[in-house]
């Protein structure tokens, strides 16, 4: 019964008009990477972009620009024997569908979506700004967008991609966003709870690592416990 209701077309979210996505190529001291870019709600001049080491799955959608890369593109994972990393966490460092899914579930509203899911819609781009989490962040796609549109957001994953993705992609959008309009409401300090936010767009963003197989108390702040939500996309492989 369940696996029909999910297979009846008019259960399904209608497409989002406006929002787009497209890969480009980069290229820097003999280093390939695929910059996964996305523009906010109802700004198409502002444009949220993200470093990764291959070109995504299932995040673009009909005539959106992929980037091809070669074989010789390719790089052995400079990570590899990096602490507590693994083959699991190596798909960190490339976008998912869930990704694009979320995203367009939490910022751009449809008069179909249902009353909770435009409350949560509200509260992610309030003045406010939503305390949000998020889990298995990968290269930072939701949780940079959400700060962008004005939540305060912790993103958190495994040290190597931390430290490899999600801190150098913060500063290339705190970089590029830095000259979107900002209104009164948005413009406030960042939360204590984010040590080391960096302001992106409308709100603001942190990294931290975070490891599931120990205590949350021994890794996150005492202040996290009245977060508002906690986001995860792409996070379990079956």
């Amino acid at each position: 019964m369940a696996y029909q209701q999910y297979m009846q077309k008019e259960r399904h979210r209608p497409p989002t008009n406006g929002f787009q996505c497209r890969e480009d190529i980069e290229k820097e001291d003999h280093l390939t990477s695929v910059i996964f870019k996305c523009n906010l709600p109802h700004q198409q001049q502002h444009v949220v972009e993200f470093n990764c080491r291959e070109p995504s799955c299932g995040a673009l959608e009909g005539e959106e620009e992929g980037a091809v890369l070669s074989e010789d593109d390719y790089a052995v994972d400079p990570n590899f024997f990096d602490e507590g990393y693994s083959m699991a966490g190596s798909t960190g460092f490339k976008v998912w569908t869930g990704s694009r899914l979320l995203i367009e579930a939490l910022t751009w509203p449809q008069d179909t979506d249902c009353d909770r899911l435009k409350e949560i819609q509200e509260c992610v781009k309030n003045a406010d700004g939503a305390r949000i989490i998020e889990l298995g962040a990968g290269v930072g796609v939701v949780g940079t967008y959400l700060a962008a549109v004005g939540s305060h957001v912790l993103l958190t994953d495994l040290t190597t991609l931390v430290e490899n993705a999600i801190d150098t992609n913060l500063e290339r959008n705190e970089r590029i966003l830095s000259n979107m309009s900002i209104d009164d409401d948005n413009d406030k300090p960042c939360p204590s709870w984010l040590v080391n936010g960096q302001r992106i767009g409308k709100g603001w963003a942190d990294a931290t690592p975070l490891d599931w197989t120990k205590p949350i108390s021994e890794q996150l702040t005492d202040e996290l416990a009245s977060i508002d939500f906690i986001v995860a996309s792409d996070v379990v492989f079956l």
